[in-house]
């Protein structure tokens, strides 16, 4: 094999400059943005328009690519060819600006996930943009293999560049002891992987896309990669996902949600394997190629059936969100795919073009992933907020009014409506809240309350750092009166804690305090010994007393702590759950017996359900006593 010479690669290289400088230059100022950030990472308190420069430079390099191709496909002028690679541009930038400008916007998810969506269609985009209105299926797939081949090669090569550099300079440290600056390793990834990877990319496409036509090139390699690897694993998931459907229907057990993604994803690879070994079915002795093509789809339907049963299941239980919105569409493009080529068809350039329409379609307006998920959920919190009577004529009931300043996060909160719901409808309202916060925001619901938290969630926000800034949806349900907590459903185990655990303790008026810990399995548990005044002391919880802390003298009974009213008090006023958000006050007894002054403050209590009884199983805190001199 002849080696390309020097001069061949600077040319390639240079007709890829010439050919796509707009993507390249695009490539390089992601490149550069993403080194300054690295280098000036202490001194940027608000990354957000960086990140998004980045990610919107990263989306120009496919987006001004497929402009030129377009235009170089038609026959632009240079008026035309500017007057495109400007409107590419104007998109990028309407982009950028949809994208938040800081960690305290209400919403940072649902950009990006848009954001996402768009970079996928303009990848698809990319795939059959040279092949618009032709009917060139072997150029379509040639072309293909080219994109595909390169990106892989591209990778390697990159990749081997990098730790080919990263091992020199550490020679050069370890050998000659030449400091190396230690963000260098990460710029000259970036710079490998955002440009060198692009250029080395680009510079192998075709220069006439109309000549892969009559390509003949099949790689042999490709061919045992997709037959005896991709092939193999198919087939393998395919007998999986059958053997699953098999199951479901023996025992009429509906299927589990996840069984959505698997089918898709098992799906898509077998698409990608089909289109990989398209060409290959056409060479004598591979017609089973495609016959076996024709019969995956037909294998296909029945597995979409069950995808539907499974997704369809979701939304009646929990309503549609993003995640389901894409699964249920993707449904329907496997469907249109399979009845596609079942019924004779074979133009595989169908694939691509329908999932960049059905992408793009579903991105924008009030059918869109966005609008649909967000009014299906606050639908379904209206529901449930009318339903246990929290929301009368588009208002909160009893609305728990919140002030969010300085002192926010050591106020005590009384979740005044936390027993008018079981926990299932607390769990569910949290779900509805934490997915609004999470993609959507609450714009929608702002209405409902009297108080406006956009302000003041913002002026807090902006005084603390990323890790202590407040979780909105914690406003929003506490302001129902429920406290935010998710409830297990484990109903045999009840615990509580406090929302203190660093809480100062006055000790005025003990003289001693020592801390104490029951964790009761069967068994007498002795919390703790000490000697006062040459006298043995015992703490000891015994299971046959249940709540009662039992104080022995010289191995003689001397007192006890009950703590049945703790009980009692804490399940009538909390239920019977598991709560994590209890003030230190609620965990504290004060009482005294006749030789005994005590005030016992727990973190943390628990019980277990057994049959008609509660019993206490563990306990941890401090107690503060005085011993009385009795006479």
């Amino acid at each position: 094999m002849k080696l390309p010479s020097i001069n061949y690669l600077y040319q390639q290289a240079k007709n890829a400059v010439l050919r796509f400088p707009l993507s390249l230059i695009s490539s390089l100022v992601g490149v550069i943005i993403g080194i300054f950030l690295i280098e000036n990472e202490k001194n940027i308190i608000n990354i957000f328009p960086y990140l998004n420069v980045i990610l919107t430079a990263a989306l120009g390099i496919p987006l001004l690519f497929c402009i030129e191709v377009f235009a170089k496909k038609f026959n632009f002028n240079r008026s035309k060819r500017i007057i495109a690679n400007f409107s590419g541009i104007v998109i990028l930038f309407l982009l950028f600006l949809t994208l938040p400008n800081s960690e305290v916007t209400a919403n940072t998810s649902m950009p990006y996930i848009r954001y996402t969506i768009y970079n996928l269609a303009v990848h698809l985009l990319v795939s059959f943009i040279p092949f618009i209105r032709t009917n060139t299926t072997n150029g379509f797939w040639q072309y293909n293999r080219v994109l595909f081949i390169r990106f892989i090669t591209s990778a390697i090569y990159s990749g081997f560049l990098y730790v080919g550099i990263a091992l020199a300079l550490v020679s050069l440290n370890l050998l000659f002891d030449i400091k190396i600056h230690d963000k260098l390793y990460a710029e000259l990834f970036i710079f490998i992987g955002g440009f060198f990877n692009t250029w080395f990319f680009i510079a192998g496409m075709p220069q006439n896309f109309d000549d892969l036509e009559h390509d003949t090139v099949y790689p042999f390699g490709l061919k045992v990669f997709t037959q005896y690897i991709l092939f193999p694993l198919l087939a393998l998931y395919l007998v999986i996902l059958y053997g699953y459907g098999i199951k479901i229907v023996s025992i009429w057990d509906w299927p589990k949600g996840v069984v959505s993604y698997l089918i898709v994803c098992v799906a898509v690879l077998g698409i990608f394997n089909l289109l990989l070994m398209y060409p290959y079915g056409k060479l004598e002795g591979n017609k089973w190629i495609k016959t076996t093509s024709r019969a995956y789809y037909f294998l296909l339907i029945p597995l979409i059936v069950m995808l539907f049963i499974a997704i369809s299941m979701r939304l009646s239980d929990y309503g549609i969100t993003i995640n389901r919105y894409i699964i249920y569409v993707l449904g329907i493009w496997l469907s249109l795919v399979s009845l596609y080529f079942v019924i004779g068809k074979t133009n595989i350039k169908f694939i691509p073009t329908s999932l960049f329409v059905v992408l793009v379609l579903t991105s924008f307006g009030p059918w869109s992933m966005f609008n649909v998920s967000e009014n299906s959920q606050v639908t379904r919190l209206k529901h449930l907020l009318e339903e246990t009577k929290l929301l009368e004529n588009n208002k909160i009931v009893n609305e728990q009014i919140i002030k969010i300043d300085s002192n926010y996060n050591h106020l005590s909160f009384t979740p005044q409506n936390q027993l008018l719901l079981n926990d299932s409808l607390k769990n569910e309202i949290k779900s509805i809240l934490d997915y609004l916060d999470d993609h959507h925001g609450f714009n929608k619901i702002k209405t409902w309350y009297s108080q406006d938290f956009d302000s003041q969630i913002e002026n807090y926000n902006l005084k603390k750092e990323r890790w202590s800034r407040l979780n909105e949806a914690e406003i929003y349900m506490r302001a129902l009166g429920l406290d935010y907590t998710y409830y297990y459903s484990n109903n045999d185990y009840i615990s509580y804690s406090t929302n203190n655990y660093d809480a100062v303790i006055d000790v005025k008026g003990y003289d001693y305090e020592t801390k104490v810990n029951s964790y009761l399995y069967n068994s007498d548990v002795s919390m703790k010994k000490f000697t006062l005044d040459s006298n043995e002391y015992e703490l000891k919880h015994q299971q046959k007393n249940n709540c009662i802390i039992v104080v022995y003298k010289n191995n003689q009974l001397f007192s006890a702590i009950d703590l049945t009213a703790l009980r009692t008090n804490l399940m009538s006023k909390y239920g019977k759950n598991q709560q994590y958000n209890i003030p230190t006050e609620e965990l504290t007894i004060k009482d005294s017996t006749t030789n005994f002054n005590y005030k016992i403050i727990l973190e943390n209590i628990a019980f277990n359900l057994e049959k008609d009884s509660i019993k206490l199983s563990s306990f941890n805190g401090v107690i503060l006593f005085n011993i009385k001199d009795v006479k």
